[in-house]
């Protein structure tokens, strides 16, 4: 257990993870409104996605995420809403995300543009137990003062038409100050988030989906996820991913009624640490509810 503890704490400060970045998703244009509050509404229904991510499977300690999200354009409005709960824990660390997303959008003849904004508050619970101490009542280790929370908000951008879409957020503006178990304070980094991506016909019953998503922290190496898939009959998915210095992934989706899509991604690490973990499972199941006057005629890919 303390070898793998080490070896975990070792590979957050050199692998795709990193110790100052926000989760990572293989199929991030599904899960989007975690990334970016100004993607609540754009589904054109109320949209509930559930998202569950184990990271190097194999590995005591290793990340594991679970995310929830719902969002809607409000009726009779530009606007739209999106609330997002997030639970993620690595090692003996636990953090739970509450989120409120606003968005406001303008239309043009070419697409819509989205400006949005949400405000959220994390707990970060440290379970010591966890670390198996020679001593369990030594003195140093804060068994009790064990849970922080800390309030932040964020921004973004999002623009988008039936083909393609494009976006950028920051989703903590504020680099909350970390309290850390001798009593010193770190920072929650700022975290800047850009992606890209789209549908693109090539025959009626083929479509190419390319994706890129592209992430920045201060003191933390730049990432980057490339993919690309292949509808077939609106129907089915099949694609690859790779995200830089980390892994390539393996990616199927199906879409069902027009309005049920789920989706699996596996992640083949290329790093050091592949010896030690069985990849990574990720599995997400969304449905789109219409209501009043809008609808979902077709499956939406993004």
């Amino acid at each position: 257990m303390k070898k793998q503890l080490l070896i975990l704490i070792l590979a957050l400060f050199s692998t795709g993870i990193y110790a100052q970045q926000d989760e990572i998703y293989t199929q991030f244009y599904s899960n989007a409104l975690v990334l970016n509050p100004a993607y609540a509404g754009s589904r054109e229904a109320i949209s509930v996605l559930a998202l569950y991510r184990n990271q190097w499977v194999g590995f005591d300690g290793a990340p594991k995420a679970l995310s929830f999200s719902v969002h809607s354009p409000i009726f009779r409005s530009p606007s739209g809403i999106g609330f997002t709960v997030l639970n993620d824990k690595i090692g003996i660390f636990q953090n739970l995300y509450l989120s409120a997303s606003y968005a406001y959008r303008v239309e043009f003849p070419f697409g819509k543009v989205s400006l949005g904004l949400n405000g959220r508050i994390r707990r970060i619970q440290t379970d010591w137990y966890d670390t198996n101490p020679l001593d369990p009542n030594d003195a140093g280790i804060p068994y009790t003062d064990n849970n922080q929370f800390i309030p932040n908000f964020g921004t973004g951008a999002y623009f988008y038409n039936d083909f393609m879409y494009a976006g950028f957020s920051v989703p903590h503006l504020i680099e909350s100050k970390l309290t850390t178990m001798g009593g010193d304070d770190s920072k929650q980094l700022r975290q800047y988030i850009a992606m890209v991506g789209g549908v693109y016909t090539l025959t009626d019953d083929l479509k190419l989906r390319p994706g890129l998503i592209m992430k920045y922290v201060k003191n933390s190496p730049f990432q980057m996820d490339m993919s690309m898939g292949v509808i077939f009959f609106d129907m089915f998915m099949a694609g690859v991913s790779v995200r830089s210095k980390d892994s390539f992934s393996g990616i199927l989706q199906a879409y069902l009624n027009n309005k049920i899509s789920i989706g699996y991604a596996h992640d083949f690490s290329y790093t050091k640490l592949a010896s030690h973990h069985k990849g990574t499972h990720e599995i997400f199941i969304s449905y789109d509810i219409p209501f009043g006057k809008f609808g979902v005629d077709n499956p939406r890919f993004f």
